[in-house]
């Protein structure tokens, strides 16, 4: 356990050393991955072909990805909407109602939500990969209540997605004019509104994903022990029986088996990000009381878990004047000579520093100067030192 602890500390470390640089990093891939896959909806008009045609898409991905990691994440929707309207732009009355309700969604929550409009985005990218249950579980577990609105609207959206590309295929009259569009248009909007009303499986899967919001937020504030992973759990499961209810109440179209198995799988990937966010001990857990003047607190304190401290031992080995400290090895047996003991090789000549004065050398040699032993000797330390040697 003590070797993982230890690994997540060192990622953990790294990443808050070098946060300024990982996050923009990472819109950067994630803006890619996102435009890329705009882009493979492929119904733009001929003439934008120079900026959507195949051999453009990557350098175009990457460019919007560029500007979706420096921006606000309200202009990220507001680019992200204009690509998916570019893509619809050969049929003008779908990419009327595909940009109607993307610039509602940005007007009433992209431009006025809180970090949770980030849900938005991973739960349609959620859905992409096979595995949107990981989203209600996050929010619930560190987004909260209001993140049900971005789950919501995200599974609307996923929905919305192949109903647009139904549209492009309805028949509609020609629109020779500029008369003519109104009624173009009106059959397109109405046969729209047909489709969302006939389809309620979006009306239940974000029924369900609320619920595990809910549920997970309620249950990691519970004063108990693990309350986090019991939330987890709880989600896990609450999810996999709503689905099955539903596929035998309403028919819904959802596959049992992979149901099951990507839940259980995204409360796995739970886990491992919540190891990463915080790992506590409740074996030291305590109740802590205390009061002031106007309130008496219950305060229930569960320390971090975190790696046992090496401590530094140092032993004092003394032999033949020469005194050897180690430092726990300190991986390898650094040596010192005490200034008190200094060993020299003629042993008639070994004396400590605490009797050598310069002056005598300098005596030695011919070279005393009376005048500089007066400024030497100036202060009381030095002139008792004099006294001592004559």
């Amino acid at each position: 356990m003590s070797q993982i602890l230890a690994v997540r500390e060192g990622i953990v470390k790294f990443y808050k050393r070098y946060e300024l640089f990982i996050i923009p990093v990472l819109r950067f891939f994630l803006g890619v991955y996102v435009f890329s896959r705009i882009s493979q909806i492929g119904h733009s008009m001929d003439i934008l072909d120079v900026i959507t045609g195949p051999s453009m898409q990557t350098p175009y991905a990457m460019l919007m990805g560029l500007l979706f990691s420096v921006l606000p994440i309200s202009m990220g929707y507001l680019l992200i909407g204009l690509n998916v309207v570019l893509q619809f732009s050969d049929n003008i009355e779908v990419a009327v109602i595909v940009g109607s309700v993307l610039l509602l969604v940005m007007l009433f929550y992209g431009r006025l939500g809180g970090r949770e409009r980030w849900l938005l985005i991973f739960m349609l990218l959620g859905f992409y990969l096979g595995v949107p249950y990981v989203v209600p579980l996050i929010a619930g577990l560190y987004f909260g209540v209001q993140s049900v609105f971005p789950i919501a609207i995200g599974v609307f959206l996923w929905e919305f997605y192949p109903l647009a590309l139904e549209l492009v295929h309805v028949e509609r009259p020609r629109a020779d004019t500029i008369v003519d569009i109104p009624d173009s248009f009106g059959q397109v909007f109405a046969y729209a509104i047909d489709m969302i009303a006939a389809n309620d499986q979006w009306v239940a899967m974000a029924f369900v994903f609320a619920l595990v919001t809910l549920v997970v937020f309620a249950a990691s504030k519970m004063n108990v022990d693990f309350s986090k992973e019991i939330a987890i759990v709880l989600g896990v499961v609450i999810n996999v029986v709503s689905f099955i209810f539903l596929q035998l109440a309403i028919d819904l179209d959802v596959n049992i088996m992979t149901m099951i198995f990507a839940s259980v799988f995204s409360g796995i990937l739970v886990f491992l990000i919540k190891f990463f966010d915080v790992v506590l001990n409740y074996q030291r857990a305590e109740r802590v009381e205390f009061e002031d003047d106007e309130n008496y607190y219950f305060v229930r304190v569960v320390p971090k878990m975190a790696i046992a401290k090496k401590e530094h031992k140092i032993r004092k080995v003394r032999g033949n004047n020469r005194d050897v400290h180690t430092d726990d090895e300190l991986d390898a047996a650094d040596e010192y000579v005490d200034a008190d003991d200094v060993e020299y090789d003629d042993l008639d000549t070994q004396h400590s520093y605490d009797d050598y004065d310069p002056l005598e050398e300098y005596e030695a040699d011919g070279n005393y100067d009376d005048e500089y032993d007066d400024e030497y000797y100036d202060d009381d330390e030095h002139e008792d030192r004099r006294t001592d040697r004559d």
